[in-house]
């Protein structure tokens, strides 16, 4: 393992020496992983390319450098379900995640879903649309969860994500207590998470641009959420559950989420499609 210390992003080039160990306690402890070089990780992206193109007939680079290329909100919410659907892109990603040594047999994924982010002067269209600061721990409540978060072309600061470090052992002023997964599948919400309902300072809020084959590997506890810049931003995400986690690692600790609903049925085994259950 290579790694290129920058603030909390640190970078991991691919060979076969992968600590996995040592990965997944820094990860715990709020380290943001960016793995570069990853052949298994470039494939799946490339597939995802070649459905995008054969969906919609044109490219990504030409959907989100042009705004007259237009697509309503019942187009963008079918190639997200088709997407999900997808078996060849979960045999992609367990590929990518044999590369970084996990232990397929204990792993737990969430679905692989796309997001579409607008341009500054667009509105927000499908399923999942920009998201203000969050823990994804405040709606899947398990402390053990990554996040996988692969953009599908180069982005810039301005257009990528962006972490608040400052909090992740701190606490955030948060609606999970009200929030509802259930009233945001009928549309009654349109917040796919809770979210932060605190105001931070600028100088906490800290992002970094990231390539086309890059990825950002992060801890479900992170506050994070979207930029949005001057281009459209595509980008697909998923989350991974390993069981032994648990007792392996030093777990970082709820320190804020009110929602009590624990989401094991999100997760599925990478081995054998069951639904990972509640510890």
């Amino acid at each position: 393992m290579i790694m290129k210390k920058q603030n909390i992003f640190e970078d991991i080039h691919f060979n076969n020496n992968i600590d996995l160990n040592k990965f997944k306690i820094e990860v715990f402890k709020g380290k943001v992983f960016i793995p570069k070089r990853f052949l298994s990780l470039m494939s799946l992206i490339k597939d995802v390319e070649k459905i995008f193109l054969n969906f919609f007939n044109f490219s990504i680079n030409e959907f989100i450098r042009d705004n007259s290329i237009t697509l309503s909100e019942k187009e963008i919410i079918k190639f997200q379900e088709s997407i999900k659907q997808s078996k060849t892109l979960y045999k992609k990603f367990i590929v990518f995640l044999k590369d970084l040594n996990f232990e397929i047999q204990d792993t737990y994924c969430d679905q692989i879903t796309i997001r579409f982010s607008p341009s500054i002067n667009e509105k927000a269209k499908g399923l999942l649309k920009p998201v203000k600061p969050h823990r994804d721990t405040w709606a899947s409540n398990f402390q053990h969860q990554i996040n996988w978060w692969i953009p599908l072309h180069d982005l810039s600061k301005k257009n990528s994500i962006f972490f608040i470090p400052k909090y992740f052992t701190k606490s955030v002023k948060n609606n999970s207590k009200e929030w509802s997964f259930e009233l945001f599948k009928k549309g009654y919400i349109s917040s796919s998470t809770p979210i932060s309902l605190q105001n931070f300072n600028p100088e906490d809020y800290k992002t970094k641009k990231i390539n086309l084959g890059e990825a950002f590997c992060f801890s479900g506890n992170h506050v994070h959420g979207s930029n949005v810049g001057t281009f459209r931003r595509l980008n697909i995400e998923t989350r991974t559950l390993c069981a032994k986690d648990i007792k392996k690692f030093h777990l970082p600790k709820n320190i804020d989420n009110k929602n009590l609903s624990k989401r094991g049925k999100w997760f599925k085994s990478l081995s054998n499609s069951k639904f990972y259950i509640n510890d």
